[in-house]
């Protein structure tokens, strides 16, 4: 078989003109304008990864941050509790009443003897009242070291009683609010 080239006669291929291998001006141009495009995506494409990763980074990064705030605050209460908690041990240890009060007298414990002679549904305890003197008051909250002083006050049974109240405050909680053993000298 022939080819077709071959076939044609050499005269007829007069006044055409023949493409050449190389590319018209056009086509280098929509070439160049393609590449530039695909070069454009290609660089967005890497900075909207480069933003995802930046975000993700700044997220653990803040993340980490949050996560070590949360763990030093459950340190501290876990602390805290401890300590309460063997506070509690040794008051509960003792026969007369005892108590633990923040200095505006939310009772956070108390033992069995405290239950015993105040009642049950104790929430809320004055540790200055029944007080004898003004600077008993004034001077309980304001020292460092324990401080005893006389009160009379009305137990479960309605029946007014004195005894000798001693105030002892502890180490502050994490908040700052001061905490104070109250153990009444009282027998039962």
């Amino acid at each position: 078989m022939k080819s077709f080239l071959l076939s044609i006669p050499a005269d007829s291929a007069r006044g055409v003109t023949m493409l050449v291998d190389e590319p018209s001006e056009i086509a280098q141009e929509i070439a160049r304008e393609d590449s530039m495009l695909m070069t454009i995506y290609f660089c967005g494409f890497l900075l909207a990864l480069l933003g995802c990763a930046a975000i993700h980074f700044y997220y653990k990064k803040r993340q980490r941050s949050y996560a070590d705030v949360i763990n030093n605050q459950n340190k501290e209460l876990l602390r805290h509790k401890l300590q309460s908690d063997s506070y509690g041990y040794i008051l509960n240890a003792l026969i007369t009443p005892c108590c633990l009060v923040s200095e505006k007298g939310r009772l956070g414990w108390s033992n069995d003897a405290f239950v015993a002679f105040y009642g049950d549904g104790v929430k809320e305890f004055d540790m200055k009242g029944g007080a004898q003197s003004a600077d008993d008051v004034e001077h309980v909250l304001t020292t460092k070291v324990p401080v005893s002083f006389f009160v009379k006050v009305k137990n479960i049974k309605g029946k007014t009683v004195g005894f000798k109240r001693t105030i002892v405050p502890l180490p502050s909680e994490a908040d700052g609010t001061k905490i104070f053993a109250v153990v009444e000298n009282v027998e039962l």
